[in-house]
């Protein structure tokens, strides 16, 4: 019998210290698992922010659970 050794990750939307937004803070500290929806949603609002606050300011940090 053959087992498949799945690695769970989480994930998390992730700043740059030279973006201040003390609202965010919270969100930016919340682990998610890592599923095709939550990547999609993540990879959104990095689009999203990068766009206000300039590039490679927001990306997606991700651990292993």
């Amino acid at each position: 019998m053959h087992r498949i050794l799945r690695i769970l990750v989480e994930i998390r939307l992730r700043r740059s210290d030279e973006v201040q937004d003390a609202t965010a803070d919270e969100l930016l500290s919340l682990w998610i698992p890592d599923t095709p929806p939550a990547r999609a949603k993540l990879a959104w609002a990095v689009e999203f922010a990068n766009r206000l606050h300039g590039a490679e300011t927001h990306w997606i940090e991700e651990r292993q659970a």
